[in-house]
């Protein structure tokens, strides 16, 4: 539903709107830029009626306008707009878009007019509900736009430069008390404050004395703080946010107190057997408690200045001040050496276990005694040669495991102690294989053996790939390797160390050759592979014959197959190759003519000589492609053959007579 308030009538208000935008439209644009116009920002609105001025900067010589703007119709409804009585029949209309939104649509038009800056030129009246709610600039050409007295459009871009947006926010309360202890100690952290949340706020201010730090929460109604030991006293104030700005804020004193005092002064030695008097300091102005600890080795531990019992052994005493006021507490520390008493000894070895080739420290520990000491140190199994040692703490890298022997001596007294280190072995990865693979489907394994205590992990490379095997629980591990390259270990370790690794793998991938094509010359044949070749006869290898041209021996088929880089081709076309096993005859006795012919041939015999009796011919290939046989009842005179159907090329023609075969060249063109 469209609300239209002025004196103008729904139809007068489009009417205007059209004529005002067609007159912007037919105009170039001018150098006077277009008014800013603003959208009031009103915040701690209550619910009821709320007035929103839209103001101007740099209304000078206008004759036209056009504004529109949109807002959430559950936070506000529109009931009225008042123009300034400068512009007569400014008129504005409410629209429900049907989405929730609103959108309020202005126009006016009339001779040059203009106004001071920050003058309003249209007073929009609404009803405000509550909530935040966004007055926003609908601009989409026309739908914002100023034209100067003469109707010339004037410069409205950038939009956000000329049309400000404005807000309506609902009231802020006080955020009420906030929620904390008052009287903390310096160091504290994590101390919690709150306030319940406030109303219309989309955020929350805080503040606090200086040294206290906010370590969450900042921007909501609780957080936590920590405060330094340098902190102070102070407020810890909050005040809700929202578009429109800061609510009221709400404030807590707190009171940080100081820590007491906590001095247990400096360490002492007494002898074996003996006691002592603790000293504490003053904790300072005020009233104050100590405490001892640990409590068994005193005879009261709740004195300031509290006497041990006799002591044997090196303690750490530490004393806890609190003061009985603000309840704040420190502590400090004193050691109470004792010398002297049984001489004693507790050796270790630090790390333990280790690994073969690094070190570990072995530690006498001596308590006791005189305090002036001798070590002798030895191991089992000695070592070669045998190791000792006179230092309190030697550094040691055995190559296996073994019992270190101390023996302390202080002047008086010897005593005996060990220490067991262990030591583990390296591992080992030790890669095996390689072949030359042939085509992309092919594959070979490489084998990988581990040595140590499972599970491994190890990284091999083929030099340009890298892959990594973990929790690998057995050996050997298999590698199915496709990929060309030199295989190799980068590093190996298994449950407790890193190990060595060992070997290489050479694997090669070349592609198959490609099928030779062979081909009859004369009393050769010929392949088109340059090298690698292996002739074959009726199916087997022939020795030796591994040129790119064989002169067969005898009439057989032939084939030929091309290695290179190990890798074979498939079989080339067979070839039948025919082998005159008769002497030929002189040309006196035997002859034909044309040669070369294309399309008969006359094969002639010497009259002293047989008749011929048949005549065939074969293609390079072996295949009989023509032939002529001569009956009994027919002439003995010369033989004319047909080759019309014959393709240009080279055959053999093989004349038969009572006396033999004779084989001679025929070239078909």
């Amino acid at each position: 539903m469209m609300k239209i308030q002025n004196v103008r009538s729904l139809f007068g208000l489009f009417f205007l709107m059209t004529l005002v935008i067609s007159l912007f439209l037919s105009l170039e644009l001018q150098a006077q830029n277009a008014p800013v116009t603003t959208l009031t920002t009103v915040g701690n609105v209550y619910p009821g009626q709320v007035d929103l001025p839209i103001t101007v900067t740099n209304f000078n010589n206008i004759g036209a306008c056009s504004l529109t703007f949109e807002y959430q119709y559950a936070g506000l409804h529109f009931m009225q707009g008042v123009p300034n009585s400068m512009l007569d029949g400014f008129a504005i209309g409410d629209h429900d878009l049907g989405n929730g939104k609103h959108r309020v649509t202005m126009g006016w038009f009339g001779s040059g007019v203009s106004l001071p800056n920050g003058e309003a030129i249209m007073m929009l009246k609404f009803i405000y509900i509550s909530g935040t709610t966004a007055l926003e600039f609908f601009d989409n050409g026309p739908s914002c736009e100023y034209a100067d007295a003469s109707y010339n459009v004037l410069n409205d871009v950038p939009q956000n430069t000329y049309y400000i947006n404005g807000t309506v926010c609902g009231n802020m309360d006080n955020p009420g008390p906030i929620s904390g202890v008052t009287s903390l100690c310096r160091g504290q952290s994590g101390v919690g404050y709150s306030v319940a949340p406030v109303a219309n706020a989309t955020s929350y201010h805080w503040t606090v004395p200086a040294g206290a730090t906010i370590m969450s929460g900042m921007n909501t109604n609780a957080i936590s703080v920590d405060f330094s030991p340098t902190a102070v006293s102070g407020n810890i104030t909050v005040n809700g946010v929202n578009l429109c700005g800061n609510g009221p804020s709400a404030q807590l004193p707190i009171t940080v107190n100081i820590l007491p005092v906590a001095n247990a002064g400096s360490d002492v030695v007494i002898g074996y057997g003996t006691s002592t008097t603790l000293h504490a300091a003053s904790g300072g102005a005020g009233s104050f408690s100590y405490q001892w600890s640990p409590a068994t080795l005193l005879v009261d531990p709740n004195l300031q200045n509290p006497q041990t019992i006799n002591l044997t052994v090196t303690s750490v005493f530490t004393l806890l001040v609190t003061n009985q006021v603000s309840m704040c507490t420190n502590t400090d520390q004193v050691i109470v050496a004792v010398s002297g008493g049984p001489l004693n000894l507790n050796p270790v070895a630090i790390p333990n276990p280790i690994c073969r080739g690094t070190s570990s420290q072995l530690f006498a520990n001596p308590g006791g005694g005189s305090g002036n000491y001798i070590y002798t140190w030895t191991c089992n199994p000695p070592g070669s040669p045998p190791w000792t040692s006179n230092q309190a703490n030697p550094v040691v890298t055995p190559d296996a495991s073994g019992l270190y022997q101390l023996s302390l001596y202080d002047g008086f007294s010897t005593v005996q102690g060990s220490t067991p280190l262990t030591v583990y072995p390296l591992p080992s990865a030790t890669i095996q294989g390689g072949d030359t693979l042939c085509g992309e489907s092919s594959s070979t394994v490489l084998t990988v053996d581990l040595t140590g205590v499972p599970p491994w992990t190890f990284y091999y490379s083929n030099g340009l790939t890298t892959w990594h095997v973990t929790g690998q629980n057995t050996t050997p591990f298999s590698i199915i390797a496709t990929e060309a390259g030199v295989y190799s270990i980068l590093s190996v370790s298994d449950a407790h160390c890193n190990g060595t690794t060992l070997g290489s793998a050479l694997v090669a991938v070349f592609p198959f050759p490609p099928s030779p094509v062979i081909s009859v010359n004369g009393t050769e044949i010929f392949s088109s592979g340059c090298c690698g070749n292996q002739w074959y006869k009726d199916g087997a290898v022939i020795p030796g014959a591994t040129g790119s041209v064989y002169e067969p021996l005898v009439t057989a088929h032939y084939f030929d197959i091309v290695t290179i880089n190990g890798c074979q081709s498939d079989t080339s076309n067979i070839i039948y190759y025919f082998m005159a096993g008769i002497p030929q005859h002189s040309a006196n006795n035997l002859s034909f003519d044309p040669n070369p012919a294309t399309n008969y041939i006359t094969v002639k015999s010497n009259p002293a000589s047989p008749a011929v009796d048949e005549v065939k011919i074969f293609s390079i290939s072996g295949r009989q492609v023509a032939s002529y046989v001569r009956t009994p009842l027919m002439d003995e005179g010369d033989i004319v053959m047909d080759i019309q159907q014959l393709s240009p090329g080279l055959y053999f023609l093989s004349i038969s007579t009572k006396s033999g075969n004779t084989v001679m060249k025929l070239i078909v063109q």
